[in-house]
């Protein structure tokens, strides 16, 4: 009877997220940004813990990025602007299905042109493109099936209610042009779709499982999960760190970097040696727009865990 119970709760939680998701994709966009930026206000006072991890971590990349400590009033618009764009990555997660292609069309100018083409070209054979929790983060997938010309394979973390799980895979492949699989087996996968000449996208700025690799970032040591760069170096796969910027006025700009796979030492220095270019690479693209790398809201470093 409690499992039945449990089970019709998922049920209806899941179904209603699904309907309020939906409805949000149906709402003009200038409402939604304003609602964005309401947050930002409202949210650093109620999620109290949240915005002092968030001040804490975004002072240490503007203090990368400046060579000087930031002020306190240069923090409090951060944080203000990390809440802002955390609920926009939930405003263009919701609006993907129906609107990323259009908004590719219209509105993405990409920095390096001739770099995209050359990633993306089906002749360059297998390549791994590596996203962090940053910026437009449905973005970078759709351009890759679009350019590519390819359905690229991406693991998608899994979500406790099965039935909102479901419907994620379904709309977030149809609707971004991607082969979207379950992070449980995913390796697995994506190593048969290198093998094949596939393109796989990831995203490695956050270790959720296992204790990860440190490495520097931002001056100090943090971990990173070693999946993608151990992955880059097994399969021989090219490696590139894409990003999608939110700019003013809603309009985006593409980033692609090139990341280099050393071919001497063993596999785990091997491995070591591309997870620090990857860190790098994420140093070069965050430092562009730090308030929109929303994993700033989640422990990075560990003396700065509050």
């Amino acid at each position: 009877m409690r499992g039945t119970l449990h089970a019709l709760k998922a049920q209806l939680i899941g179904r209603a997220a699904i309907a309020g998701l939906t409805f949000l994709s149906y709402l003009p966009e200038n409402l939604l940004l304003l609602l964005a930026r309401a947050w930002g206000v409202i949210g650093p006072k109620v999620q109290g813990a949240r915005a002092r991890q968030g001040a804490a971590n975004l002072a240490r990349v503007y203090e990368f990025r400046d060579g000087i400590a930031p002020s306190a009033e240069a923090i409090t618009r951060g944080v203000a602007g990390l809440f802002e764009h955390h609920v926009r990555f939930y405003i263009e997660s919701a609006r993907a299905p129906r609107h990323a292609r259009s908004i590719i069309a219209r509105r993405v100018t990409l920095e390096d042109e001739r770099a995209v083409d050359a990633a993306f070209a089906p002749a360059a054979g297998a390549a791994i493109f590596l996203a962090a929790h940053f910026g437009a983060i449905e973005l970078p997938g759709s351009i890759l099936a679009d350019r590519s010309g390819r359905t690229p394979v991406a693991p998608m973390e899994e979500i406790a209610n099965p039935v909102l799980q479901a419907w994620m895979l379904r709309v977030r492949g149809a609707g971004l042009g991607l082969r979207i699989i379950p992070a449980k087996g995913a390796a697995e996968v994506m190593s048969d779709e290198l093998a094949s000449g596939g393109i796989v996208g990831m995203v490695g700025d956050r270790n959720i499982v296992g204790a990860g690799v440190a490495v520097r970032l931002f001056g100090h040591s943090a971990r990173l999960p070693i999946g993608p760069a151990l992955l880059a170096v097994e399969s021989g796969a090219r490696l590139y760190v894409a990003a999608v910027i939110r700019e003013p006025r809603g309009a985006y700009t593409g980033y692609i970097r090139g990341v280099q796979i050393p071919v001497d030492g063993d596999r785990m220095a091997r491995t070591r040696a591309t997870l620090a270019g990857i860190a790098a690479a994420f140093e070069e693209l965050i430092v562009k727009a730090p308030e929109q790398w929303w994993t700033l809201f989640y422990p990075i470093w560990d003396d700065l865990k509050t």
